[in-house]
């Protein structure tokens, strides 16, 4: 008996592992589905900070990558085998169920491996993914020799330096362009790095360029230029072959001096500088020299007559007088394109005998520009539309080189220096200076700027056309330009200054504004970006002309009190000061149309600003101090258009909480022209204070914020620059419903409402639709049982994205509240613009609308957790054309049910399995309540949008920096 019960437990100890084999399994598939999870987050989180930043994965995590894959191959070979092998061999089924305990240990630990608390990417070589917009090349004979030329050298082991001169306009710029979007993937070099360098350059200046192009982040940290010249080596070193272009030099400097690596024939790496001067490129130790020449004459005249306008057709009079003109043009591209623009539609010969006449007598008696150059360009200014024009494009020279001009701020800048007195409403201001910037986009006289999206659009000037403006404006000793120079103090010459209307040190190193200047004509006075700490308390006592102080950036604590004697200041602009805590008096500043004070540090609104009667724009975000608004402070501004207080301290409520303490919602209702309103409200009773009051239904812009929501500088810029109304409600205990605007929406955001049951309670009336609605983003409202009713939802014609997420009480998206006859069910609703639409977590949902969707633009449908939806509201009559993709898990859509076999099989090519949730079953889990998982705001190239993205473990985290008070940035730095 023993005997036995000794080979009874040997059994046991033996079938053990068999026993537990079928449940081993099932713990290994959930173990592997979660570290599934994982991987998408990871790979996910990997391919948007290699789109939007530039960065690549570390080396651990490649690794733990490549592990991954391996226990998933592994797996899945161990589960083939148990498919394969029959229950009867014992022995080979107890070595799988032993491998499977293992695999189900790897599986545990590969996932918690894959944390990674110090982050999953570093910098990616820079330059490997940039790719600058590709510029058309004129005079193709002419360049493609030139090209020929540079690419011989670049491929020369011999030659490591080469430089390319030729005058300014005539096309090096261009030329470096298609060299570095042809090799910077071409595997020639590691890396392709790109630098402009500009006249306005010193050894600071171009290091910190360097730096910036190398993505060295902690450049500023080393004070020294010996110490920055060490690490800049060091970077160079370790890109390994390298092609580094200097676009843009104007004087020799030692390589080493600065920290660039000598190329050789060891490294292979290769350094091109572009310079109008062969000087140059001699200093530099060139070891060949390429000259970049004007077009040949016929490649000249293909150009005007381009330039004139393909369906332009010249008189056999006029042509030989514009030969004649493209002659005195001599081959320079930029002079060529201007003059052509100059000179698009006139067909009166006696127009065109006076250009030729002006081009031969327009001599320049002013330095630093070639004749030819000059001559070109000067008749080109001089033929724009008006002298409004000619001011606006000289105004852009006040803008460093190559600086990338924000159109907004140019044309605010422009109003307030009165170039359209005649135009008081803001907005026709606006559209006036849209209307000069595309005339001078036109003339070719400026350039569309890199840098741009939906609601924001920038322009840059042409260095040579910028050499002309500042040398115009030198002759009549108008402007004084010293940007990013090291002029160390204000210029105060009196015989100089008594003429001077402008006055730019932008960037520059002025640290101090000592005793008083006189320039009684001074208009515009720019420091913006400055290292300015300090200002004399008489420094502006002499300015009483001053229109536009744009003070943006700078390090003071304090303006001084003559500040309070410009009685004709339109604008001033304190934009991210962020050390600013005192104002003085504005009392007397009653021409005051904007005042920025983004940023500032002050506890209490500047005294005096019941006064300012005809204030316009005033700017209030992030004054992270501001402790009060007084009652009047607001509503006394009768003329305010613009209102932005978004991250600011002070957050508004109704008046009756304030019990008399502070202005409150009514103070903004009282603003009768109020145009923009971008707030924080205390809470949703506030909110649905201001809702109710319909005072919105007056604006054209608006941002209204209740809860926790994150924004920096540049979200309130795009808000404030476009037609966007939007509402985001964040964190917040409500009733079972709240007060939403009913037309006007662009955007609607709610998160964290746990009690919130619906959004719009009431069918829509006359006049109330959602029309404009064109985001719809829901999350975490666990008590919400639906989107919207037919009603609202058949109103959505310009409805793009749709996302709602972890809202448990959800059984329908969208509810019939009237007739809910056979008939109507068969009525469907049209949505044009639907793009995306995203529902995830969602347990009890049974359906999006009982009604056909026709939804003709719909390119992405994204489906996860939502084991209750058991139909897609398309019919095979219904089928959206432009579909991309449906994401979703395979045993959800294997157990969707079809009006017609023929729909699954037409939307079945666009189906991609997306790997369950990392839930240890369905009925485990819990939807009470659920963190924000992430609707994460992220941007392409063209505008911002949402973009859906579930993230079960991974807690992307907004991190606001601020540097020396540069402002607060947002950046996604960690994954815990």
């Amino acid at each position: 008996m023993e005997l036995l019960g000794t080979v009874v437990e040997m059994g046991k100890a033996i079938c053990a592992p068999l026993q537990s084999l079928k449940e081993n399994e099932d713990i290994l598939d959930k173990r592997i589905d979660e570290l599934s999870c994982r991987e998408s987050d990871v790979r996910a989180y990997l391919e948007r900070e290699k789109v939007q930043y530039g960065k690549m994965p570390k080396r651990e995590v490649e690794l733990w990558l490549k592990n991954v894959q391996i226990i998933k191959d592994k797996v899945h070979d161990i589960k083939q085998k148990l498919g394969e092998v029959s229950w009867t061999h014992i022995q080979l089924r107890m070595n799988l169920a032993k491998e499977v305990e293992e695999k189900i240990k790897e599986a545990v630990e590969l996932k918690e491996n894959g944390r990674f608390q110090e982050g999953l990417v570093v910098d990616l070589l820079v330059g490997s993914t940039e790719t600058f917009p590709p510029i058309k090349i004129v005079g193709e004979t002419t360049a493609l020799k030139n090209l020929q030329k540079i690419e011989e050298c670049l491929m020369d082991d011999e030659v490591g330096k080469i430089g390319v001169h030729g005058m300014g306009g005539v096309g090096k710029t261009t030329l470096m362009t298609h060299i570095h979007n042809k090799f910077k993937n071409a595997g020639t070099f590691n890396c392709v790095i790109w630098v402009t360098v500009s006249k306005e350059s010193d050894l600071e200046e171009l290091q910190g360029r360097l730096s910036k192009a190398l993505g060295i982040t902690d450049f500023s940290n080393y004070k020294d230029a010996l110490c920055k010249s060490a690490k800049l080596f060091e970077a160079f070193n370790r890109r390994g072959k390298f092609l580094l272009i200097l676009d843009d030099m104007w004087s020799t400097f030692p390589l080493t001096k600065v920290g660039v690596l000598e190329p050789n024939q060891e490294n292979k790496c290769k350094i091109v500088w572009t310079t109008r001067s062969k000087k140059v490129c001699r200093g530099m130790g060139s070891e060949r020299i390429i000259e970049v020449a004007g077009l040949a004459e016929d490649e000249s005249w293909t150009l005007f007559k381009e330039k004139l306008g393909t369906d332009f057709v010249l008189s056999p009079e006029i042509e030989p007088i514009a030969k004649a003109v493209v002659e005195e043009c001599d081959g320079l591209p930029l002079g060529i394109i201007t003059v052509g623009a100059a000179m698009r539609g006139v067909d009166d010969i006696r127009i065109w005998r006076n250009a030729l006449e002006d081009l031969k007598n327009s001599r320049p008696d002013l330095e630093g520009l070639e004749d030819d150059v000059f001559s070109c360009l000067r008749f080109s200014f001089d033929h724009l539309k008006t002298q409004i024009h000619r001011d606006c494009f000289l105004y852009c020279a006040l803008y460093p080189e190559d600086d990338q001009i924000e159109c907004n701020s140019l044309i605010e800048k422009w109003m307030a220096d009165g170039f359209f007195y005649e135009i008081e409403d803001r907005e026709k201001g606006f559209d006036k200076g849209y209307t000069v910037i595309n005339d001078l986009k036109d003339a070719c006289m400026l350039e569309k700027g890199e840098l741009g999206d939906f609601n924001r659009s920038f322009v840059r000037m042409h260095d040579l056309l910028r050499d002309l403006a500042i040398a115009i404006t030198r002759k009549s000793h108008q402007f004084v330009v010293k940007v990013r120079s090291n002029v160390g103090k204000f210029p105060r010459d009196e015989n100089l200054m008594d003429d001077v209307i402008r006055v730019s040190l932008m960037h520059g190193s002025v640290e101090m504004l000592s005793c008083q200047s006189k320039c009684p004509k001074l208009s515009t006075l720019l420091l913006e970006g400055s290292r300015l700490g300090n200002i004399d308390h008489l420094f502006f006592e002499h300015m009483q002309n001053l229109r536009v102080l744009d003070l943006s950036h700078a390090r003071f604590t304090c303006l001084p009190q003559s500040l309070s004697n410009l009685v004709n200041l339109n604008a001033l602009l304190l934009r991210n000061c962020w050390d600013l805590t005192e104002v003085p008096s504005l009392v007397q500043l009653r021409e005051l149309r904007v005042l920025d004070l983004t940023g500032a540090a002050i506890e209490y609104l500047p005294d005096g600003m019941d006064s300012l009667t005809n204030l316009k724009c005033l700017g209030l975000s992030f004054t992270r101090r501001l402790e009060m608004v007084p009652v009047g402070a607001i509503s006394s501004l009768s003329h305010l258009e613009e209102l932005s207080m978004v991250g600011s301290k002070w957050k508004w409520s109704s008046n009756e909480d304030r019990n008399g303490w502070g202005a409150g919602v009514e103070d903004i209702v009282r603003l009768m022209h109020l145009k923009k309103l971008l707030v924080n409200f205390v809470d949703l009773s506030a909110f649905s204070s201001y809702v109710r009051s319909r005072h919105w239904r007056c604006l054209n812009c608006f941002l209204l914020i209740v809860g926790g929501v994150f924004l920096d500088p540049e979200d309130i810029q795009d808000v404030l620059y476009s037609r966007e109304c939007q509402v985001n409600v964040s964190d917040s205990d409500c009733m079972n419903s709240v007060a939403f605007p009913k037309s006007n929406l662009t955007q609607l955001r709610i998160n964290l409402l746990y009690n919130l049951s619906t959004i719009y309670m009431e069918e829509p009336t006359q006049g109330d639709n959602l029309a404009n609605l064109k985001r719809i983003v829901i999350s975490v409202c666990p008590t919400l049982k639906y989107v919207l009713s037919i009603g609202w939802f058949q109103t959505l014609q310009n409805l793009e994205e749709i996302y709602v997420s972890h809202c448990k009480a959800m059984e329908e998206m969208v509810v019939d509240m009237g007739d809910m006859s056979e008939a109507n069910n068969n009525i469907p609703i049209t949505l044009p613009r639907l793009k995306r639409l995203a529902l995830s977590a969602l347990p009890n949902l049974k359906s999006i609308c009982k009604r056909t969707l026709i939804c003709s633009s719909l390119e992405e449908i994204d489906v996860q957790y939502c084991p209750m939806l058991k139909m897609l509201p398309f019919s095979i009559n219904s089928l959206p054309s432009s579909l991309k993709q449906i994401k979703g898990s395979r045993r959800w859509w294997d157990s969707l049910e079809w009006d017609n076999a023929n729909t699954k099989m037409h939307l079945q090519p666009f189906f991609s399995d997306y790997p369950k949730f990392c839930y240890e079953s369905d009925e485990d889990q819990d939807f009470s309540y659920c963190p924000d998982y992430g609707f994460q705001l992220e941007e392409d190239q063209e505008r911002q949008h949402l973009q859906f993205s579930e993230r079960p473990e991974f807690s992307f985290q907004r991190r606001e920096e601020d540097q020396e008070g540069q402002g607060t940035k947002r950046k996604a730095d960690s994954i815990s």
